[in-house]
């Protein structure tokens, strides 16, 4: 495994979101104004409603998504509503939070935007992602178009819009918007919270290759030890 990436495992869930909680409180009890990054998906939600009930300062910190299906927020499939109800339900509603849905049609037309919006954001101190099957993070894609552009640092843009593959892991969502290399350079911190032993296995076996090879691979080598790898045991 890349040893420059801290690799945690727990064996419950409560006991993984106890030590989510703790880094992170820390990190966002610094100095303000600060924005923190959010993944959708399953894995964070039980941290995110934990994290919302914490006394923090929330007026001055700044919510923003990782990446986002091109669907309005009454779709399931919308990680704006997925941070709505879970960590803004708590204390954290008094947070602002930066939407990359807009009304543009497509993903590409609202890049600009969009981009001009994460511009303004405070530096990034924590940046929440995921992992999927394919080892996609953000929306990287490896089979999509827009892949390298997304996920090389050469590129100055800070979000992009993306056309993903249909897979069995993107469904009928194939319109998004991600962050880019760029903007994940921004971020002073990382967690990557991963759930059960088929990933966890996936991602050792990931971060033993070279770091080109897939998208978990260069998110993790472009952050090296500000990433850090939060991983629950079993069935996830």
């Amino acid at each position: 495994m890349n040893m420059t990436t801290p690799f945690r495992l727990f064996d419950t869930d409560d006991a993984m979101t106890k030590a989510l909680l703790g880094d992170a409180s820390t990190i966002l009890r610094g100095p303000s104004p600060q924005t923190l990054l959010l993944s959708g998906g399953g894995s964070p939600c039980a941290f995110y409603s934990a994290l919302g009930q914490e006394d923090l300062p929330w007026g001055e910190i700044n919510l923003a998504l990782v990446d986002e299906r091109w669907v309005d927020e009454d779709d399931a499939g919308s990680n704006a509503a997925l941070v709505k109800r879970t960590l803004m339900a708590g204390a954290a509603g008094r947070a602002r939070f930066t939407h990359m849905k807009t009304s543009a049609v497509t993903p590409h037309e609202a890049a600009g935007d969009v981009d001009r919006s994460y511009r303004a954001l405070p530096r990034p101190t924590l940046c929440i992602l995921g992992m999927g099957p394919d080892t996609h993070t953000a929306s990287w894609f490896s089979d999509a178009a827009e892949y390298d552009m997304v996920s090389r640092i050469e590129n100055t843009q800070l979000v992009a819009g993306l056309c993903a593959p249909q897979t069995p892991v993107t469904g009928n969502y194939l319109q998004r918007m991600t962050i880019t290399a760029a903007m994940l350079n921004r971020c002073d911190n990382a967690f990557l919270i991963i759930k059960g032993d088929s990933k966890i296995a996936l991602l050792e076996t990931t971060l033993s290759e070279p770091a080109m090879a897939s998208p978990i691979g260069r998110a993790a080598a472009l952050l090296g030890a500000r990433l850090k790898v939060f991983a629950l045991r079993g069935d996830g």
